[in-house]
This record gives structure tokens, C-alpha cells and sequence, in this order.
């Protein structure tokens, strides 16, 4: 790959302890901008872009998890009217699951990639087609107030695949063996950005996005993000993060500064899968997240029987000591939605409210109408106190 960029622009070495050294002498061909911007920025895009590529080997497909640095001579920096020698690294470090002893690790590791490899080429491709390259759609479902039902908080964009036969369907496994790999990161930065591109097209509409817990810090991913929320501040107060803890994070001090510079450019936190995944009250404590979504296991088994409940309205009660917002997933019935409710559920998301959709519904009527009820892409009013402050309206 590094062969076919450069070419006669420079020339690829690959070196015994399994690194690749390349030396170029044209440093045009990494683009605009100062020159360590140039080598930030292009080596950020390689090592972005290597794991979405599938790679042949004894007739399986692999992905490669890739990182490097970058220096510049200090002669060279002097020609350009620079100071001294720089270098940097490419901050993406691997966050899957390192091989281990156990004896099925490398079944494992085989499904996984099996899994995964369609979904990764579809990002990269744009389209599926009869290689197995598998197409990523998102569905939107909306957060409803359970006394009127009308008024939408936000709506979730979840990731959807579609088949041979153009049907979408939920990806099942494919996120949890993501993670395993350490690729859910390249999944997140993808699927965020296709949701941001919605909130630039569309100013009446409030979203939120999943991110895996392994995305959850400050890396060269983030960066074209960030940029464009600094760009469209209007975007960012619209976008929610919803950070769903599947996986355990790599450091919960690094998420709080991650958490905190987003929550700065104006976006919203959610604690997902609380009571269930990762998230505990430690969690709760550090990110002091916007919205906290009960998992739909409690709704489940508060339907069973009072004494099966019980726990939902501490949980419930545990978010809103916090001066979140709490959402409570997976409500299918109207006897759910009561008992919900009843339990101090207000916000809620189900079957019962809205099934994930492809069709975007708060796309304007011909007749200019908006026919969304969050008309104006503004929050409702007084949802909850956040950080000493109402959301504006």
C-alpha cells in the first residue's frame, strides 16, 4: 500500500522487527498545509484508513490494526523556515482483546474477523456488493415523553446492515467482536459522522449517536470531528454521545477529559446500558453525563412482578439525584410504559413508542411544515437541570 502512494516520491523499507521505515523526498505528495501539519494529518488518514481495508492471506481475509510516528530532519525543517527537528506518533493505540493463552483464541479470533470484515469494506466501499462487503444504514428511533408522547427529547441513530436481499437488519454480534478486535473505534468515527452530516443538512431535528466505551478518549480520530463541531456549534448543541458500556473502558480519567471537551464544544452525554454493562456509579459520578438510560432488562423484569421491580425506581431515582435526565429503554407495552412511568419513568424509548426506522420523519413536509414535534431542533422544555442550568430552549 505504502508502495503504491508514493512511488517515485519517496521509498519503503521494511525493517526485521516487523516496523516499516518510508523516507520521502517529495514532501508535496502529503499534502497541504505547514509541513508537520502535513505529516500529522497524512499519517492520521493512513492509520485510519489501513483497518478498513480486507487483506488476502491463505485464503482468509484479515484486517490490520496500524500506528506510526513521524519525524522531519532538522536540515529540512531549516529549508522550510522552521524550527529545529519535529516528530510525533500517531496517537491511535490497539484496544481490542490481546491474544491470550486459551485454547480457542484463535477460533475466536477467525469468527470474529469473519464477522466484521463485510461491515469494515462496506464503510470504505460505500455499498455492498457479491464479495461480501456489507452495507451500514442507520435507523432512528425516538425518546418519547411517556404523558405525551408527542414531544420527542431526541431521536438514536442505531446501526443497521443490509443483506443480500436489501433488507436491514441489527448487526447481533458484529459490535461485540468489533470491540474484541479493537475496531470500534473505526465504526464510531464513521457512523458519528454520517450523524453529524444529518445536523448539518437538517436544523430541526436533535440526534444521538452510540460510541463504544474503547472510543470514549482523546485520539487523532476525534480530531476531524471536533473540527467540524467547532465549525457548527449549532450542530454540536444538537448531537448527543451516547457512550454504551459493552466493553470496559481503557481509562476512566482519560474519558472524563474526553467526555469534558465535548460536553465544552456544546454536545450532550448519555451513560448507556446503566445498571447492566460497565457503567457504575463511579461512572456516574466522573462523566456527571446529561441523560442516564436504564437497560430494558429491568423493564423486563419489572413487568414480572412488583418484587422484580423494585429496583427500577432506585435506578431511576439514582439518575435523577445526579440531575440527569433518565431515559428507560426497551418498553414495549403499554403495561410497560405504565409501570414506567409509574416508577418515575418519564422519558422512555420501545417498540411501544416507535420501531427503528430508515425513513427520516422530521424531514420538512412539502408544504414546508416541519413534521417533527421538536420543531426547530430545540430541546423541551425543561427536561431537567443540568450542571446548575436549564437547557435553553
Amino acid at each position: 500500500m505504502l508502495v503504491d502512494l508514493f512511488r517515485a516520491d519517496g521509498i519503503v523499507v521494511p525493517e526485521a522487527n516487523g516496523e516499516i521505515d518510508v523516507l520521502i523526498w517529495n514532501v508535496e505528495a502529503l499534502g497541504a498545509g505547514s509541513l508537520p501539519d502535513a505529516c500529522r494529518v497524512w499519517l492520521d488518514k493512513f492509520c485510519w484508513l489501513a483497518p478498513l481495508l480486507s487483506i488476502e492471506a491463505s485464503g482468509h481475509f484479515i484486517h490490520v490494526w496500524v500506528s506510526g510516528r513521524w519525524e522531519i530532519p532538522g536540515a529540512l525543517m531549516q529549508a522550510h523556515g522552521l524550527e529545529a527537528g519535529q516528530s510525533g506518533a500517531c496517537n491511535i493505540g490497539f484496544s481490542g482483546a490481546w491474544p491470550d493463552d486459551r485454547s480457542d483464541w484463535s477460533d475466536r479470533y477467525r469468527s470474529d474477523v469473519s464477522l466484521v470484515s463485510g461491515l469494515l469494506s462496506g464503510i470504505i466501499s460505500g455499498s455492498a456488493d457479491d464479495t461480501g462487503r456489507q452495507e451500514l444504514m442507520l435507523a432512528w428511533q425516538p425518546v418519547c415523553d411517556a404523558a405525551g408522547p408527542e414531544l420527542v427529547l431526541y431521536r438514536e441513530a442505531l446501526v443497521r446492515l443490509l443483506d443480500d436481499d436489501g433488507k436491514a437488519h441489527p448487526p447481533g454480534d458484529v459490535f461485540l467482536a468489533l470491540e474484541r478486535l479493537g475496531f470500534a473505534r473505526v465504526v464510531d468515527h464513521y457512523v458519528v459522522s454520517r450523524v453529524i452530516d444529518e445536523l448539518e443538512q437538517t436544523p430541526d431535528v436533535i440526534l444521538a449517536v452510540n460510541i463504544s466505551a474503547q472510543s470514549v478518549r482523546h485520539d487523532a480520530w476525534w480530531d476531524e470531528i471536533k473540527s467540524r463541531l467547532v465549525a457548527r456549534p449549532d450542530v454540536a448543541r444538537r448531537l448527543v454521545l451516547e457512550i454504551t458500556e459493552t466493553a470496559a473502558m481503557p481509562s476512566v480519567s482519560g474519558a472524563v477529559r474526553f467526555v469534558t471537551s465535548m460536553r465544552r464544544l456544546g454536545c450532550r452525554i448519555a451513560l448507556d446500558d446503566f445498571g447492566t454493562g460497565y457503567a457504575s456509579i463511579r461512572q456516574l459520578l466522573a462523566f456527571s453525563p446529561d441523560f442516564v438510560k436504564i437497560d430494558r432488562f429491568f423493564v423486563r423484569r419489572a413487568a414480572v412482578s412488583a418484587a422484580e421491580g423494585a429496583m427500577l425506581p432506585h435506578l431511576i431515582g439514582i439518575g435523577q439525584a445526579l440531575g440527569a435526565a433518565v431515559v428507560v429503554e426497551g418498553v414495549e407495552t403499554q403495561e410497560q410504559a405504565d409501570i414506567v412511568l409509574a416508577a418515575g419513568g418519564r422519558w422512555q424509548q420501545g417498540y411501544h413508542w416507535g420501531r427503528p426506522s430508515l425513513l427520516r420523519t422530521w424531514r420538512r413536509a412539502p408544504n414546508g411544515e416541519c413534521s417533527d414535534a421538536t420543531s426547530g431542533g430545540s430541546w423541551p422544555e425543561n427536561p431537567v437541570i443540568s450542571h446548575g442550568a436549564a437547557y435553553d430552549r
